[in-house]
């Protein structure tokens, strides 16, 4: 999942409290069971809404999607409560109700990506075509990956400037007893003379 779409999400768990009384632990199970494995079977998802639904993640993220599954869950008696329940849930439906909007999100990003999917290969086909301001150290890396290969070094002409992509090692001390790591850079002088791109 993209993180433009995670960062539309919000904590499961802090979804999970705007139920009183339930069980966080077994509720966050619930909604995981539901979204991924489809259980309980009365609950229907579709592909992109089950990407969309839950993200398990180091901190799970849950959107409008899976709030309203979290909701049919509580309705249906699959939640786990410390007291019986109470029917309104204000605060989960207004989370709910912003479905719409999320999906709009969602839909623009994807459109966004495409775009911007569809411009880079235009650029690896015609690199002159690019244009000053699309100039990146990531557009220099995948432009030169795509025409020179994944390892190679050197320099290539993009948007009608020298780009290069430098292998470099810090200085080894006589103490070090492995060599380190190297750093792979992506670089341009720009018309006034001045470097742009990854620091030396």
């Amino acid at each position: 999942m993209l993180w433009d779409i995670r960062a539309r999400m919000k904590p499961a768990l802090s979804i999970i409290d705007l139920i009183p009384h339930v069980h966080r632990t077994p509720a966050l199970a619930a909604l995981r069971r539901a979204v991924q494995e489809g259980r309980p079977a009365t609950l229907r998802l579709s592909a992109e809404d089950r990407e969309l639904a839950f993200h398990d993640a180091t901190v799970q993220l849950t959107s409008p999607i899976g709030a309203r599954v979290l909701k049919a869950l509580y309705q249906g008696g699959h939640l786990k409560l410390k007291k019986p329940g109470i029917k309104p849930l204000p605060a989960l439906d207004a989370y709910i109700a912003t479905e719409d909007e999320f999906r709009a999100e969602v839909a623009r990003i994807w459109a966004s990506e495409d775009a911007q999917r569809l411009r880079l290969t235009e650029i690896i086909a015609d690199p002159a075509s690019a244009r000053p301001e699309e100039l990146s150290p990531w557009l220099i890396d995948k432009v030169m990956s795509a025409r020179l290969g994944h390892g190679a070094y050197g320099e290539i002409e993009i948007a009608g400037f020298t780009c290069h992509r430098t292998l470099t090692y810090p200085p080894i001390a006589e103490s070090d007893r492995f060599r380190p790591e190297g750093k792979v850079t992506c670089w341009w002088l720009d018309s006034a003379g001045n470097r742009q791109g990854d620091p030396e």
